[in-house]
């Protein structure tokens, strides 16, 4: 599961079962050289729901160093979610071969104007240099900003796929 490396706000961070997290770091190595990007949608409203990774292609004009979800694939996830009585927990891409920093686009396109469009939701970015995870963190709106702190992630590389 992802967990807090150094301490922190321990309630920032969900705790996505390990075959979520493997899921997830297995799509953003595989996308590499260009940035992966996906969400994470959890079972009700609370704790205790079945986790489900959607795996979403990355439709940014400049996929190296940007992501965008194609509107109609947001949409679909969207609709999907509220057929299934899912709520999206996460959304996650990738950095590559730069560090896995919450960025000032990643605010910009997370909280246009200072406003975040999913307030609940966490943010996660996994840098990803020569094709391999090498760090992580997990962003969340606390009130008048985001809050990052670092993650540490397994490394799934000896088992089998999920």
């Amino acid at each position: 599961m992802l967990a807090l490396r150094g301490g922190g706000p321990e309630a920032l961070i969900p705790a996505f079962p390990p075959e979520v997290v493997a899921r997830m770091v297995r799509h953003l190595e595989a996308t590499w050289p260009h940035e992966g990007c996906g969400v994470i949608l959890q079972e009700g409203a609370g704790q205790g729901g079945a986790w489900r990774v959607v795996l979403l292609p990355n439709a940014s004009p400049t996929p190296r160093v940007a992501y965008a979800f194609a509107p109609e694939a947001w949409l679909q996830v969207c609709l999907d979610a509220e057929a299934r009585g899912e709520t999206v927990a996460c959304v996650f891409h990738s950095h590559v071969d730069a560090a896995a920093v919450f960025s000032a686009e990643d605010r910009r396109q997370a909280a246009p104007e200072g406003v975040p469009l999913l307030p609940h939701v966490s943010y996660v970015v996994i840098a990803i240099h020569r094709g391999r995870v090498d760090s992580a963190s997990q962003s969340k709106w606390r009130g008048d900003g985001f809050q990052t702190v670092p993650l540490t992630v397994p490394d799934f590389r000896f088992e089998k796929p999920v």
